[in-house]
């Protein structure tokens, strides 16, 4: 898979890139802040996009930013955003506004999907999802979106002696 990778820090980058090769993607460029990022798209039209949410020059959400343009301008790409820091706020936010055909949307597409596929409605898939987020013990609140807090969950539990990201 024809893979460009964007973050900042150079050592950082490079053990992506090592670790991404090592996996069976082609890391078509590997680039260290927002800009260079659209330009790679451009220049080598890849088939996922890998991210850091904060990028030079602001270090705020650059990243996030032109992952969800690049999104937008082409519709069939694959992006990964990570990040060293825990922001579920951050996460929510881009969840519930739907940004455009960004984060939401491609939740939405998933669940559709879901449904197709084991021929059920979208209904039933979120009345399964919704008892998936109680068993983990994330009831539904004003200012935490479960599915977010679902996935930090698994990567807490995921990790080497259970400490978490």
């Amino acid at each position: 898979m024809r893979t460009v990778l964007a973050e900042d820090e150079l050592l950082l980058r490079a053990g992506l890139t090592e670790l991404l090769t090592r996996f069976g993607f082609t890391v078509c460029a590997a680039v260290g802040d927002a800009g260079a990022l659209a330009a790679a798209v451009g220049e080598h039209r890849p088939d996922l996009v890998v991210t850091d949410v904060r990028m030079p020059p602001g270090f705020r959400d650059e990243g996030l930013r032109t992952a969800l343009a690049l999104r937008a301008a082409h519709p069939g790409l694959a992006v990964a955003v990570l990040s060293q820091y825990v922001e579920p706020d951050l996460a929510a936010r881009l969840l519930d506004s739907g940004a455009g055909r960004g984060v939401g949307y491609l939740l939405k597409e998933r669940v559709a999907a879901i449904a197709h596929r084991l021929h059920i409605s979208d209904t039933v898939v979120g009345k399964h999802i919704g008892n998936v987020l109680a068993k983990l013990d994330l009831p539904p609140t004003d200012d935490v979106h479960r599915r977010v807090m679902a996935v930090l969950t698994y990567l807490r539990a995921d990790s080497p002696a259970g400490q978490g990201v």
